[in-house]
């Protein structure tokens, strides 16, 4: 049986030697340019190559992250640095921009391509899709839950990878703009600055309820009591995030999945323990949560959003005199560990440790012991957030070269004949033939104990010797330098080979895009309530209404109108939620504007227009379809001048409140509850927005599936949008009253009086 694979981060050299020596069977890693962790250390060229034969070597595959949207004049830089990561022998890109995935599936044709989470596929009919395109693999959204893992995987030929372990986004990914519209700092473009992590304060119809808490930072993710669960369901790889961390925090987490992983193939292996749980805490602790995957609604603590550490004790005390605090420990404290006091979120590390007035290396669970510190704390807890024994303890693990491939020697010498060395080795043959003839032994001859003892003299390499087989002449002399030269020869022979193995063969293809006819001048708009859609009604032809339960009103008010009716599909739903739309929307219905690939191969047969959801950012990816298109709101002005030349319908987004984040977590129920409670009906009842600390207001409005919708503070409106001679896109979600906003667009105004408004990217 194939057992289901590790796949481990690697941010540093450091940390893949980390991952590899503690059992992963696949690392992910990024370059310096192209990677959606553009502040990790990630490797340059001379790392990667030394990096993929260091894995290949000892059997671990490597996987180059591209999994960012790429601008235009990037892509020639791009596609040399791919034609590096193949030559080099990368096993597989993992890559979220469509326009890219397409391109190298038709310019390396044996590249094997894995479709990023960050491309948000989560159902089966996206997966379907990208069947058909000819990618090896999927990582699927964080919001699976196993049950939908189990019905892709049943109905898929595909490999599936989903996130087992790790920091997570509380929105869709690849589906928040809540860094990039705030900062300009992309999360499709590598960048994000986590605001997520950031206090909030929750208004509800006007009135602030809370001082700031941290209603969006999520725990971390930890399934490590579920692996045979994943195993189970058919899932291909297992996927630990951590790609920022540091190599002894890899090394506790791959160790432990590892170690989980063995016990359900092999039960009489050992199962994991509190001590493997606590290495892990030990290294990173935003304390655990089973995620969407296993239907744990707390994701989120609301109190704190950094590394929490390990409990240590309490504080019993403060000396102002001697700038002291008192602790009573609970666990070992040791010279050089950090500690932080969660009562005023402040600590350090520990330089000194007084115990009875004496200094010591180390303290223990009963001990009071006091720690020079500058500010006063007089109560709460102590965690201990590095501990300097876990650390030393963990770089052990990956110092020491340890055994990844067993070899069996045979070994062959006669007399006035050359001396021979055979080896298997995972199924490879290997041969050494020495210059030496063999002679007649004047005094001891060499025995067959004394070669065997030889050649299994494999310390400082990857090898383990399973076997050796010895044949040689009787009363036969060979000097075991001689031997041993031919052991090392060997070594260097199969080395040579596992490192440098050749997995791509078809060589690179030529790739063009051309350009197309394009048509503009239309107005597309979105609204997402009946007043909304009267009001649209009047003045445009192409209207969408936002799917949504009340959806027969809004037919009914297009055949008033004897307008034919357009539909806004989600951009985020399930496979069940697709079934159910598929269902409600009547066969009559041609118009459609799309936001996932599901919904795109399940109505590619209409008038399809695809939808922001889609993140087409680049010409590469609008050649790539044949339907018109909503650029992304992240392109720019330059970007849009290209892109249109290359699409049949390019639609530019000129007003509308941004959607920042979808999510399957509640920041009202949050509020309320301390978790998710799903449709607890509050939003229904009342408005809501989220605060940020410059007071800055983004609503939060919930859809019909129980999603958190956040918009931006401001709504996107560029007043000379006819510049672009394309086709335009407006989008109507809590407006009220709409006619004012639309005349003035329509005549190119400011809307400064009615509201304040943000130009984007596309000034």
């Amino acid at each position: 049986m194939k057992r289901i694979e590790l796949l481990a981060p690697a941010g540093d050299f450091e940390s893949l030697k980390a991952a590899i020596a503690n059992g992963a069977n696949a690392i992910y890693l990024g370059g310096n340019a192209f990677s959606a962790r553009a502040f990790a250390k990630n490797f340059d060229c001379d790392e990667l190559e030394e990096a993929v034969k260091y894995a290949h070597l000892r059997g671990v595959k490597i996987h180059v992250t591209i999994n960012i949207l790429y601008k235009d004049e990037e892509f020639t830089h791009l596609f040399d640095y791919i034609d590096f990561l193949y030559k080099i022998q990368v096993d597989a890109l993992l890559i979220q921009d469509i326009g890219l995935l397409k391109a190298v599936r038709a310019r390396y044709p044996d590249f094997e391509v894995h479709v990023s989470t960050q491309m948000t596929v989560n159902t089966l009919e996206a997966l379907r899709y990208f069947e058909e395109l000819g990618v090896k693999r999927v990582v699927l959204s964080r919001e699976n839950t196993i049950e939908q893992m189990k019905y892709i995987c049943d109905h898929t030929s595909l490999e599936v990878e989903v996130f087992a372990h790790g920091a997570i986004c509380v929105a869709y990914s690849g589906q928040c703009l809540m860094s990039s519209m705030i900062g300009k700092r992309s999360g499709n473009r590598g960048a994000c600055a986590q605001p997520c992590r950031l206090p909030y304060r929750l208004e509800e119809d006007g009135k602030i309820l809370d001082e700031e808490q941290f209603l969006m930072s999520p725990r971390d993710l930890c399934t490590i009591e579920n692996v045979e669960e994943f195993i189970k369901a058919g899932i291909t790889s297992l996927k630990i995030e951590g790609r920022m961390k540091k190599p002894e925090y890899v090394a506790a987490v791959v160790h432990a999945y590892k170690k989980a992983i063995d016990h359900v193939y092999d039960h009489h292996l050992e199962d994991i323990d509190s001590d493997d749980i606590d290495n892990m805490k030990r290294m990173f602790n935003r304390h655990y949560t089973k995620g969407y995957a296993f239907h744990d609604h707390k994701i989120v603590d609301q109190d704190y959003s950094g590394n929490r550490g390990m409990h240590l004790g309490y504080v019993k005390g403060y000396s102002k005199k001697k700038k002291c605090v008192s602790i009573m420990l609970e666990d070992t404290l040791s010279q050089l560990d950090s500690i932080v006091f969660e009562a005023i979120d402040k600590g350090r590390p520990v330089n000194k440790i007084y115990k009875d007035g004496m200094l010591v290396n180390e303290a223990h669970k009963g001990d009071v012991v006091e720690i020079e510190f500058n500010t006063p704390v007089y109560e709460g807890a102590v965690n201990k957030t590095v501990s300097v024994k876990t650390i030393e303890a963990l770089r052990k693990t990956f110092m020491k070269e340890g055994k990844y491939r067993y070899v069996s020697f045979s070994f062959y010498a006669y007399l006035n004949s050359p001396m021979m060395l055979m080896a298997e080795c995972d199924g490879e043959h290997f041969e050494v033939i020495s210059e030496y003839t063999c002679e007649k032994a004047l005094h001891t001859p060499t025995d067959e104990m004394r070669i065997e003892k030889q050649l299994r003299k494999l310390g400082g390499t990857i090898y383990e010797v399973d076997s050796v087989s010895v044949d040689i002449a009787e009363e036969i002399n060979i000097p075991i330098s001689i031997l041993n030269k031919m052991r090392r020869e060997m070594v260097d022979k199969m080395n040579e080979h596992f490192s440098s193995r050749v997995i791509h063969h078809e060589g690179i293809k030529t790739y063009e895009v051309n350009k197309k006819e394009n048509v503009s001048g239309n107005y597309y708009v979105c609204v997402r309530t009946l007043s909304q859609l009267k009001c649209a009604l009047d003045y445009f032809d192409h209207v969408y209404y936002y799917y949504q339960s009340n959806l027969d009103e809004a037919l009914d008010l297009f055949d008033q109108y004897e307008k034919e009716a357009g539909i806004y599909l989600p951009r985020i739903t399930t496979d069940k939620e697709i079934k159910e739309i598929v269902q409600s929307i009547p066969a009559t219905i041609k118009h459609f504007i799309v936001n996932d690939y599901g919904f795109y191969r399940q109505y590619k047969d209409k008038d399809v227009i695809l939808g922001t959801g889609l993140n087409i950012f680049n010409h590469y990816s609008a050649s790539s379809f044949d339907e018109s298109l909503i650029v992304s709101y992240e392109t720019t002005s330059k970007q849009i001048e290209t892109i249109k030349d290359y699409a049949k319908e390019t639609i530019v987004p000129i007003y509308g409140y941004i959607e920042n984040m979808i999510s399957d977590h509640c920041v009202i129920s949050q509020r309320y509850f301390g978790k998710k409670v799903p449709h607890c009906s509050l939003c229904k009842k009342h408005s809501y927005r989220l605060i940020d600390r410059k007071d800055v207001a983004f609503s939060v409005f919930t859809d019909d599936a129980c999603r958190n919708h956040i918009l931006n503070a401001y709504p996107l409106y560029y007043s000379h949008y006819r510049k672009f001679n394309t086709s335009y896109f407006m989008m109507f979600t809590i407006e009220e009253d709409i006619q004012d906003i639309i005349e003035s667009i329509l005549k190119g105004q400011s809307l400064s009086k009615y509201i304040q408004t943000t130009t984007g990217y596309l000034s």
